[in-house]
């Protein structure tokens, strides 16, 4: 057997990414008006089923209500008690996941194909029949109180309160605040009504549909059998689902906050700025300006303020494109001594993006890692339906995925520069600090 000489001298090349396509999904309309997304991708003999509501936090003013539903779907049911749902789950080897978002609440189940006839029924009895047994319901709110006791007791909490208020409105939905007293107060009947508002199945006249499922993984015949089965034939009320509570944001323009949170040794620096949301034809080039100033490990604001200055050990700046508009947010903790510091390097950052300095290096870096990012997505079965899932839970237009890479393989500095003039003002910056 001979050997295999390697040179460690010498870099191993580094190729461009191929062509990057986002696989198309089936859609079909159930029997009784339900949409379902499938993906029948992968070899290994599993799927997931996600249910998907609309209906979330900005829908309610009491904010910690959906997520307690979801968790208390799963609590017992008018055919099997909580421990009997968490016992049959945990015995065929299966996952449950449940969370609220902005506009939507969702419920996804992992499970082998061949154990899928004994797991996947309990789904339309969480749907349409929980019971919300009211020791359970004691427990699971005390935890979310005590939880957001602990929440409320750091400094990035605290800084991020204050800064949704000032770039969303001070009486926002999305920026709202609940104390524990406030979910303390909540009732069984609260728990009831809000289920009764977005759970049971309701389908418009023109085919709107309150609930969207979405299939992925290895979809057996038997699998979709099952689905239709169990899904297409629960009762549908025909109405219109649920509005949306979709409110734009009002900042009053620049400012800045300074909250004090006695005995800290850190302070959490929020920095804001209203921005233009999916629908504006810049903003997918503002997502790649912005993941240049702080979205991955080598940006700017890593290599100054954290490599060369050490203020801070992460620093990181994102785009969120909510249908209420956009944000540009940067994050980071850093010593109280050196909060003034890392503003001002901050500020200096973004300043510089409007010069269009991008050196060929760092082109290329920007590119590889969006490129990357993109990659990601086309993983797994259920990479490639969580893209879909997002494309509705976040309102994300068609072809994004594609206009995406369209977009970081003609970027250009001068386009980055011209972008960041236009979108990126610091006259619009708002600054929250959390700290002693």
């Amino acid at each position: 057997m001979s050997e295999v000489i390697v040179d460690r001298t010498t870099a191993p090349e580094i190729r461009e990414f191929g062509d990057l396509v986002m696989p198309e999904v089936k859609k079909s309309v159930l029997p009784n008006g339900i949409p379902l997304y499938e993906l029948d991708h992968g070899s290994q003999e599993v799927c997931c089923l996600t249910c998907v509501w609309r209906g979330g936090i900005a829908e309610t003013a009491r904010k910690a209500l959906p997520a307690l539903v979801l968790s208390m779907m799963r609590e017992g049911t008018g055919v099997h008690s909580g421990e009997e749902i968490a016992d049959i789950i945990e015995y065929n080897g299966a996952k449950l996941f449940v969370s609220a978002d902005s506009h939507f609440s969702m419920l996804k189940l992992y499970t082998l194909n061949s154990r899928a006839a004994e797991v996947l029924p309990l789904l339309p009895e969480m749907i349409l029949d929980p019971v919300f047994p009211e020791k359970n319901f004691e427990v699971l709110r005390e935890k979310a109180a005590k939880n957001e006791e602990i929440r409320l007791a750091k400094v990035e909490t605290q800084a991020s309160i204050a800064i949704n208020r000032m770039v969303m409105g001070e009486n926002h939905p999305l920026a709202a605040a609940e104390t524990p007293e406030q979910i303390r107060a909540y009732s069984r009947d609260d728990l009831v009504e809000w289920h009764k508002k977005v759970f049971p199945p309701v389908v418009s006249e023109t085919g709107e549909s309150q609930l969207t499922l979405f299939l992925a993984g290895h979809i057996t015949p038997g699998i979709e059998r099952l689905i239709q089965d169990l899904f297409g034939h629960m009762p549908v009320k025909k109405s219109e689902p649920l509005p949306f509570n979709i409110v734009p944001f009002d900042c009053a323009g620049a400012g800045e906050e300074r909250v004090v949170v006695d005995g800290a040794l850190q302070s959490a620096v929020r920095m804001f700025i209203p921005a233009i949301d999916r629908r504006h034809p810049d903003y997918i080039v503002l997502r790649l300006l912005v993941m240049a100033l702080g979205g991955y490990f080598g940006s700017r604001l890593m290599s100054n303020i954290r490599e060369d200055k050490g203020y801070t050990y992460g620093i990181n700046s994102y785009l969120l494109g909510y249908p209420e508009g956009g944000v540009v947010g940067i994050t980071s903790s850093t010593d109280n001594s050196t909060v003034d510091a890392l503003i001002e390097e901050t500020i200096g950052e973004i300043r510089r993006l409007s010069t269009g300095d991008f050196l060929p290096g760092e082109m290329t870096r920007l590119k590889q890692h969006a490129m990357s990012v993109l990659a990601s997505s086309l993983d797994s079965p259920f990479d490639i339906m969580d893209y879909y899932i997002n494309a509705l839970v976040a309102f994300i237009p068609p072809r994004y995925f594609e206009e995406q890479v369209a977009a970081v393989r003609s970027l250009t500095p001068q386009r980055l520069a011209d972008v960041a003039r236009m979108h990126l003002s610091l006259d619009r910056l708002n600054i929250a600090v959390a700290g002693a």
